[in-house]
């Protein structure tokens, strides 16, 4: 029961849990989980905002080289890659927009505690992950401007979704912090952020689960630039790094900007703007996210 229990509060198991759960289960209750998606995220986002202090935020003027450079990595560098690779390799409308949509997002939220875990800059994570969220709400709309087109998409409907997933939370993060709310819930946060995470990926997948068995030429490419975004990538900015003699804690930190997407909020923006197909980059990039991860924490551990 003791395993179990640590089983259970293990992210790594939980997550590849929900993986194996939405490719087994599928779609009957997927379906039914949908609509959990946005909310969940929102929890998730405020929650990880909460670990910003206001004096980090204000910081952020003192801080524009650590933004700068985590703008260049997950926007132009990551961001690029996807996009080159999948004007290459995709000639489907809507897994296109997927993909456009997935360029633009910011960098994942696991990007902060992944790199304490890791032992990496956990200040420069921060402060470089607080940027890209906030430049999002200006790139996102921009980007998907220019190569959707406002016709495409909802305009109106994307700044309403960026709202609640992004500037809400953020509000709502500062009014835990204020009130003092958020000493009484940390001791529960991880527990909320892994089950979120949980059902958000197990209905990511679970909407998908087709295209992981029945689309194989389709797949095929998709998983290609997923790999190509995160243990390639990620290898590569390693290498640069060492190149250009970066110390250790900064260059992780640099590798999880530049290799890791938030692949939870793009799949609540294609569910909302686009549908369920246009979903499958996203779906497919967070097992290969995941797998990342948890290949990340064995290489940088056995380093250490």
């Amino acid at each position: 029961m003791a395993l179990i229990g640590r089983l259970f509060k293990n992210r790594n198991f939980i997550l590849v849990l929900a993986i194996v759960l939405g490719l087994v289960i599928g779609e009957p209750v997927a379906t039914k989980t949908e609509p959990l998606v946005l909310p969940l995220l929102a929890l998730v986002m405020t929650l990880s905002a909460a670990n910003v202090t206001s004096r980090e935020f204000t910081s952020l003027k003192t801080m524009p080289r650590t933004i700068l450079i985590s703008l260049f990595l997950n926007y132009v560098v990551l961001g690029g890659t996807i996009l080159l690779l999948a004007w290459w390799l995709i000639d489907d409308r809507d897994l296109w927009a997927g993909f456009v949509v997935l360029a633009t997002v910011p960098p994942a939220v696991a990007v902060v505690p992944f790199s304490y875990v890791l032992g990496g800059n956990t200040l420069f994570s921060l402060l470089g992950m607080t940027g890209a969220y906030l430049a999002a709400l200006v790139i996102m709309p921009a980007v998907m401007a220019l190569f959707l087109g406002t016709g495409f998409f909802d305009p109106v409907k994307l700044l309403i979704t960026l709202g609640e997933l992004i500037l809400i939370p953020i509000v709502l993060s500062r009014v835990l912090l204020y009130t003092g709310l958020m000493k009484r819930i940390s001791p529960w946060r991880g527990t909320c952020v892994n089950w979120s995470f949980f059902l958000t990926l197990f209905t990511i997948v679970g909407l998908n689960r087709q295209a992981f068995f029945g689309e194989f030429d389709t797949l095929i490419r998709v998983v290609v630039i997923a790999i190509a975004a995160s243990f390639v990538l990620g290898y590569v900015i390693e290498l640069v790094t060492r190149a250009l003699h970066v110390n250790r804690e900064s260059s992780i930190s640099m590798v999880l900007l530049g290799s890791l997407k938030n692949y939870g909020l793009a799949s609540g923006i294609l569910l909302t703007l686009f549908g369920e197909r246009a979903a499958i980059p996203a779906s497919v990039c967070t097992v290969f996210g995941i797998l990342h991860l948890v290949w990340l924490g064995f290489r940088y551990r056995k380093k250490a």
